[in-house]
């Protein structure tokens, strides 16, 4: 049984996301219900998720001061009764004073299983605690004074609102604020806060502190408490940033432009690191043709990673612009491949941005994985035109969707064709696959998602083009953040992978 549901969006739109992975018993069940938490909870208890979703434990702090760091187990569950079967077994005792809680999280991104421990209350049965719904309902005003864990609540809540329909009046438009508000942080970035939010506020709890508003001593307190649990100096300016970010939104005064603040940030900064700083290896053109020429293109996701991999080199791109290509917005002609980014991490106004690869000719063309891809998937954009069918039933606009595995062929029959999902590769996914095929090739080195973009630029720069075309290629704002990828400057003015490709 799940303990609770966190629902990073609105009911309405994760609904199309878990119709697409549950059973069809449940997709009947879940057909039938209402919004409420109460209702849906007991529903996807029992539902069979196809593909089975990733288990995690998440960070906390114990009551001896270790820290127990974010654990993804390495087996998947379909149900939730797996899922906590996994956990007990992954954590066989539990700190005195603690339980554990399973949570299913419904993301625009993922679904995904996450259990984390929690101070058990003495006042209330363990009945009454498994089965509460969580603190206070959320209510619209800022909760002042109020339970740090109605604080997190009440963040998470406000960080995934949807922009309401006109209807004239003045609540639908001062509603439309606090939407506008949110959308102003990039995607990344909320799930970021919301994390950091949800750890402060758990920590604020355990010692009987005000969450909201917070004391800057305290803030200084939490910051030196991060550093001491081994949290690197970026991680703690993003809780800083967090913290700041809440107080903003609840109209209250900013507690961490206090000096203490400050200069406690700057001793952290200063002070002596147990472990270097990670070094994420860069995919060089040799290192990426490697990696490709290991796959063996038996299988769709095979022609669907290979494209993958290509195309990120050959753009520059992040894996959250990978994970966000659709499907219309990529055209072809004799000469190049154009995909347009509607939304991507410079582009803060999102008057959209135009990737441009070239066409090449050897079997390492990106362009040339990319309509192997189309060819063998078949996808094609969703018509716009409402009543009209596409020639392909394999009707999408995410690029990269995500396959299921076809089930088992019966005696004598065909196999059957692997499933196509409707929905994206979450960005996560993308930096799986990466890791994953860079393993198989046997290549060595700490690779993530960024990896391709990294290693794009800095074959660039050993083919001697200069800092101005390798920023017009890696559309970087600053050229101080291209010197961290280059070592030359050399000038030249063609594209980074024409004479690769």
């Amino acid at each position: 049984m799940l303990d609770t549901l966190h629902l990073t969006g609105s009911w309405p739109v994760l609904r199309p996301r878990v119709l697409e992975q549950v059973d069809r018993l449940t997709r009947q069940r879940l057909g039938e219900a209402d919004a409420s938490a109460e209702v849906l909870r007991p529903i996807l208890s029992t539902a069979c998720f196809s593909p089975p979703l990733p288990v995690f434990i998440a960070g906390s702090a114990l009551p001896d001061g270790d820290f127990l760091p974010d654990t993804e187990l390495p087996q998947s569950a379909e149900h939730a009764a797996v899922a906590r079967t996994m956990v007990e077994t992954a954590l066989p005792s539990l700190p005195v004073g603690f339980r554990l809680e399973l949570v299913l999280e419904l993301d625009r991104q993922r679904l995904a299983f996450v259990a984390s421990l929690v101070p058990v209350d003495h006042g209330k049965p363990m009945s009454a605690q498994a089965d509460r719904e969580g603190p206070d309902a959320i209510s619209v005003p800022a909760p002042i004074g109020q339970a740090p864990a109605n604080v997190a609540r009440w963040f998470a809540a406000l960080s995934e609102v949807d922009i309401p329909e006109h209807d004239g009046r003045l609540e639908t438009s001062q509603a439309a604020v606090g939407a506008f508000v949110q959308l102003g942080k990039a995607a990344n970035t909320r799930r970021a806060y919301r994390s950091a939010i949800s750890g402060w506020c758990a920590w604020a709890g355990r010692h009987g502190l005000s969450a909201l508003p917070a004391r800057s001593e305290d803030v200084a307190t939490y910051l030196a408490d991060l550093a001491l649990r081994g949290r690197k100096p970026p991680t703690i300016e993003l809780h800083r940033a967090a913290l700041r970010y809440l107080h903003h939104i609840a109209h209250l005064p900013v507690p961490t432009t206090h000096a203490l603040v400050s200069e406690t940030l700057a001793g952290i900064h200063r002070a002596p690191r147990k472990a270097l700083p990670r070094q994420v290896k860069g995919l060089t053109w040799e290192m990426i043709c490697e990696v490709v020429d290991a796959i063996p293109m038996t299988s769709l996701v095979d022609a669907r990673d290979r494209a993958i991999l290509l195309i990120g080199y050959g753009g520059a791109l992040r894996r959250s612009e990978l994970a966000a290509i659709q499907l219309e917005y990529v055209t072809l002609d004799d000469d190049c491949m154009r995909i347009t980014l509607p939304r991507s991490k410079g582009d803060k106004k999102h008057q959209g941005t135009t990737i441009i690869i070239p066409r090449g000719i050897t079997r390492h063309c990106p362009v040339r994985a990319w309509e192997t891809w189309l060819r063998q998937s078949k996808l094609t954009p969703r018509k716009k035109t409402k009543g009209a069918k596409a020639d392909s039933e394999n009707v999408t606009t995410a690029a990269f969707p995500r396959i299921w595995a076809p089930a088992a062929a019966k005696d004598n029959e065909p196999p059957p064709a692997p499933k196509i999902g409707a929905q994206s590769l979450s960005d996560w996914s993308v930096a799986k696959i990466i890791k994953q095929r860079c393993v198989v090739a046997g290549i060595e080195g700490d690779f993530s998602g960024h990896s391709l973009r990294r290693g794009a630029i800095t074959t660039g720069a050993q083919d001697g083009f200069d800092l101005m075309s390798l920023k017009r290629f890696s559309r970087h704002r600053d050229y101080r953040v291209l010197e961290a990828y280059i070592e030359d400057d050399q000038a030249l003015t063609k594209h980074p992978g024409k004479t690769r490709f």
